[in-house]
């Protein structure tokens, strides 16, 4: 009982196809039942997503501090020119009353004048030289304006 060549060939391609076939099944059982690679892949997975989002809320909070600054800036310069243009205002008052009075008086209009051109000089100076204490008040209103923000937004 002879086999044709054909039928011999024919066979020998089906069992190498068998065989092939049954070597991705056993690596695909094997990946299955591989417990820890599995379980390092979803680690890794979950380490890359936790990453991502901390970088994304990092750069949401700098954002957030930028323009807050920037909005505290800004008002803190409003309120510094604001006071500027009051304390002007208030010093062409005094300076208006002390020319009125000296008129009366002579020589105290001297002494006046020279008091709200020095005390003049001296807040606009204080201002423009020394942001540092209206800054200072801004900066702890803005502080105090995020922690309330933060409060009201995790009840």
């Amino acid at each position: 009982m002879s086999t044709p060549s054909g039928s011999s060939d024919q066979t020998r391609r089906d069992i190498q196809q068998t065989r092939a076939e049954l070597g991705e099944t056993v690596a695909a059982l094997t990946a299955k039942t591989d417990v820890k690679t599995r379980t390092r892949t979803k680690a890794t997975t979950a380490v890359g997503g936790l990453r991502r989002r901390v970088t994304e809320a990092g750069q949401s909070a700098k954002t957030r501090a930028t323009q807050l600054a920037r909005t505290v800036s800004q008002k803190a310069s409003q309120r510094a020119t604001s006071f500027e243009q009051k304390s002007q205002h208030t010093i062409g008052a005094v300076t208006g009353s002390a020319k009125a009075g000296a008129q009366t008086a002579g020589k105290a209009e001297s002494s006046l004048v020279t008091s709200a051109r020095a005390m003049t000089t001296k807040i606009g100076s204080s201002v423009r030289t020394k942001p540092l204490p209206v800054l200072a008040v801004t900066g702890t209103a803005a502080t105090l304006a995020v922690i309330t923000y933060r409060r009201r937004r995790s009840r």
